[in-house]
């Protein structure tokens, strides 16, 4: 290609995307005029709409590299689909713990004694009925098989193979979480179970703060030689499912001190270690899906949270660019999945997922593994909007072109192939690669940074982290294969 021609294809791609809103909503091509293009070059675009199909996909786990802990049992009321939720818990510890001085801390035979030693989950929200009566089991992990940090732990882990292998510490306890509510009209919002632990323990972290300070020094000192942590288990009770905002270990004590006017006297102190993005917090999740939700006959498709159910996309690339289309350009693509309405009753609805991610089926376990990012190029992202009951994937035009181009690589077609000929090599491949045109809608928790453009007083809001969503969630969007989602596709081409 000459400068001159090379120079005007540039401009001339340019000139499609300033004038993409002017694409008409129909099947009709639409021609740029050669008085608006440079050198008598027009440029055509036309619209189009293909079926899309999806299905339901139960998936066993995902990983549970977040700080949401639900803990309790609950049956979903619209799928009668059951989520028992537990997690483990490591404890973190602040540079600036410490206790008082040996010869100040109450003592008794056996040296330096705590008061009290109790384990606190704050909670500021929980689904279902406030006054069923639920049973949790506390047991003590183990120091020797320890939650390790440079693993990947997802929510089908075993918890018995972290337990104390020596018994350990174990408490069961009953609560309702009525009784854990504040009284109307308080300002205290968050609310909590308390599990007394025996006084016992308290004090041996005192002795083993006093013999060996070391232990002490971080987080995995402490782990390793003092408290590796809990296991928090639901065992009793449906119908309550509270979300733990934070544990803690607290550890009451008294100790000696000087009033102002230096006199002797008898203080009360607490050392509190938080379970934090420091350490490891796991969630367990055992999911009870009905096999109806999973009927691929089905005129939709679920998305269900914590770790329950994933939404298949097919993507119809092979439509896409067929025939005529297939040198085309294509500017957008666009898909918007409808959710139905939750008329379950009587009963507790859950809610929408907040955010859902579109990520490629292969990439459904890597993409949080690796920590990634969506890109708008082979991940997006898709909040509920509640005014129009969807959630709406705007532009995928860069994943369908990457698709094809893959497909075109992976089947060794080449331009000069007429149709007949690349659908034979299409053919061929795609029996060898089932999954190449196959998305995931899954529903997941994003984080963002907020900044503000000093010259112009715009807030910039910059994504930090996408992770899978562990609280408690339900969609029943419209799809399948009879009822089949629309996405439609722009194009534009250089005419002659």
């Amino acid at each position: 290609m000459n400068l001159n021609k090379k120079m005007k294809h540039i401009f001339s791609l340019t000139v499609v995307f300033s004038l993409l809103l002017l694409a008409a909503c129909s099947d009709d091509t639409v021609t740029i005029g050669p008085g608006v293009m440079p050198g008598g070059d027009n440029i055509e675009t036309s619209q189009a709409s293909y079926a899309v199909t999806s299905k339901t996909i139960k998936v066993d786990s995902v990983l549970a590299n977040t700080n949401t802990c639900l803990l309790g049992c609950i049956i979903d009321p619209e799928t009668q689909a059951k989520t028992t939720s537990d997690f483990l818990a490591q404890y973190h510890i602040r540079e600036q713990l410490t206790f008082p001085k040996l010869e100040q801390i109450s003592k008794d035979a056996g040296g330096p004694k705590a008061d009290s030693c109790k384990l606190v989950l704050a909670f500021d929200s929980f689904y279902g009925d406030s006054l069923t009566v639920m049973k949790l089991k506390v047991q003590e992990l183990s120091k020797t098989n320890t939650l390790d940090e440079s693993k990947n732990y997802y929510t089908n882990l075993n918890p018995q193979a972290f337990l104390s292998s020596s018994g350990g510490l174990q408490k069961t306890i009953t609560y309702t979480v009525k009784d854990l509510l504040v009284k109307p009209g308080t300002k205290k919002k968050s609310h909590a179970i308390s599990i007394g632990l025996p006084q016992d323990y308290g004090s041996t972290i005192l002795k083993q703060y006093y013999a060996h300070p070391e232990y002490f020094k971080d987080s995995y000192s402490f782990i390793h030689n003092v408290c590796p942590g809990f296991y928090f288990q639901s065992v009793g009770g449906v119908g309550s499912m509270i979300n733990v905002r934070i544990s803690a270990l607290e550890v009451y004590f008294s100790y000696k001190a000087k009033t102002t006017a230096g006199k002797d006297t008898i203080m009360s102190g607490m050392q509190r270690m938080a379970a934090t993005e420091e350490v490891i917090q796991s969630t367990h999740v055992d999911n009870s899906i009905p096999a109806a939700m999973l009927n691929a006959s089905n005129p939709y498709s679920y998305v269900k949270s914590p770790a329950g159910l994933f939404t298949e996309v097919t993507l119809p690339v092979g439509e896409v660019v067929a025939g005529v289309h297939y040198k085309d350009i294509i500017n957008t693509a666009s898909i918007s999945f409808s959710r139905y309405n939750n008329t379950s009753t009587p009963g507790y609805k859950l809610n929408p997922a907040p955010t859902l991610l579109m990520v490629r089926k292969s990439e459904m376990f890597s993409f949080f593994e690796e920590g990634k990012l969506t890109n708008a190029e082979n991940s997006y992202l898709a909040d509920y909007n509640s005014a129009y009951n969807t959630y709406s994937f705007t532009n995928i035009s860069q994943l369908i072109t990457a698709l094809k181009l893959e497909r075109d690589k992976g089947a060794g077609v080449t331009e000069s192939d007429t149709e007949v000929q690349r659908q034979a090599k299409y053919q061929t491949w795609e029996a060898a690669h089932p999954d190449w045109n196959k998305v995931m809608l899954i529903p997941v928790a994003t984080e963002f940074s907020l900044t503000k453009n000093q010259s112009t007083g715009e807030t910039i809001k910059t994504l930090l982290r996408v992770r899978n969503e562990l609280g408690l969630t339900s969609v029943k969007l419209n799809g399948g294969n009879n009822n089949s989602v629309k996405m439609s596709v722009v194009y534009s081409h250089f005419s002659n």
